[in-house]
């Protein structure tokens, strides 16, 4: 009985942290720690069960990686080249933040590897949180006349990309639920993965978007493993209806003052690049990219965790770019070590597409489309310099995993 309640007690709070994270100030934090204080429960309430839950090899070398990469950012927080130095003890202790985040949320992975959340919990939760954040865009652009909505967030861009992750992850999760005879939530996810392609549209942010074209490619590579020999799956009705319906949205949104700003944006780019103006192309982030080599030249091992400001030639509080702004402030070291922790969880991700349970491999998917579009995004965007972006990504990319092992060891 006890059981049962925790397990409950866990699904509402993922589910909570589901809502929350895209669409309040909050950004999931709360949720987080309480899941977090719910694992220092378990662990000492039932220890002598834990002891039989020991961890897999792919677990282990998973684990190490995190807090390879973890150290490594601490030591950037601990030591600074010459010149570099923080200004004070306070802006030293505020670097310790972020990197936090990858080991305060451990606790959540070695919970979610214990106890398996029902995966219309995670996906009910996104889907009102995308549903509230796009709300809030639409107000502001067409009550409030902002020209680019940033809906949930603080920022037009990074509303852009959770918009994008989250209905890369509800597409996926849309193709499960139709599968599996669960009609209404099949529908339900449908409609949240348009408002999450609508809601990138209001944020007037085109980098993301590429994401799109690896996650077509995904798609058809989760289908074919699992369905190779039954085509009907490939262009299954919610399929074939979110495709259409996407295009009536652009259509749409494409007779709006919105989409003016769209429009006069990307002309604007082409003209920039075609002119050679790539400065201007690139929202003034050439320059930046420029500073950044200049410092990694000088200092290839890094000038120190969350120190990207610390440049005074351009002032900047990040790259806009999260391997470059990773080799700035970690060095070499660092943007090796988050390349291996993202590749190894894309190896075990890849892995698990053809599992025998559907959920597993479906899980595997949304893990892939999780890492390739904060890859994409990462390309114009210094994704973990932010609390929303980074503590969406941590957390899914625990859970995704977290789940397809202990899915894995019950079958």
């Amino acid at each position: 009985m006890a059981t049962d309640f925790l397990t409950k007690w866990i699904n509402f709070w993922v589910f909570l942290f589901s809502v929350t994270v895209l669409s309040y100030s909050g950004h999931g934090g709360q949720s987080a720690i309480v899941l977090l204080l719910t694992m220092f429960y378990v662990f000492i309430a039932k220890r002598k069960e834990s002891m039989n839950l020991t961890l897999h090899k792919e677990e282990k070398i998973f684990l190490y990686l995190v807090f390879v990469f973890w150290l490594l950012q601490l030591f950037g927080i601990l030591y600074q080249p010459e010149g570099y130095e923080f200004e004070n003890a306070r802006a030293q202790l505020k670097s310790f933040d972020y990197p936090m985040r990858w080991l305060l949320l451990l606790p959540v992975f070695f919970l979610l590897r214990r106890y398996l959340v029902d995966w219309r919990v995670m996906a009910i939760g996104m889907s009102i949180g995308v549903f509230i954040s796009v709300a809030i865009a639409t107000y502001e652009v067409y009550v409030l006349g902002v020209a680019r909505a940033s809906g949930g967030s603080n920022h037009p861009i990074l509303f852009a990309e959770l918009m994008v992750a989250a209905d890369l992850l509800l597409w996926m999760l849309m193709i499960y639920a139709w599968n599996n005879g669960n009609k209404i939530i099949s529908f339900i996810l449908l409609v949240a993965s348009l408002a999450g392609f609508y809601g990138s549209l209001l944020s007037v942010t085109r980098g993301a978007w590429i994401a799109y074209v690896f996650m077509i490619a995904i798609w058809l590579i989760y289908m074919f493993k699992k369905s190779f020999s039954d085509r009907r799956h490939l262009f299954s009705i919610p399929i074939i209806v979110r495709l259409l319906l996407a295009v009536l949205v652009f259509y749409t949104v494409s007779q709006t003052d919105q989409y003016q700003v769209l429009q006069s944006r990307s002309i604007s780019t082409v003209n920039n690049l075609a002119e050679g103006n790539y400065n201007s192309a690139t929202g003034d982030r050439l320059i930046i990219y420029q500073e950044a080599f200049k410092v990694i030249k000088q200092y290839p091992f890094g000038i120190g965790t969350d120190n990207f400001s610390s440049i005074k030639s351009y002032g900047a509080s990040h790259a806009h770019n999260e391997l470059l702004n990773l080799w700035v402030e970690n060095g070499i070291q660092g943007v090796i070590a988050l390349l291996l922790l993202l590749g190894y969880a894309f190896k075990v991700f890849y892995k698990n597409l053809k599992h025998n349970n559907d959920l597993v491999s479906v899980y595997a998917a949304c893990g892939l489309m999780l890492i390739v579009s904060y890859m994409i995004s990462g390309f114009s965007q210094a994704i973990f310099s932010h609390h929303q972006t980074l503590i969406s990504f941590i957390f899914y990319l625990y859970f995704f995993l977290a789940q397809i092992f202990a899915i894995k060891r019950q079958v």
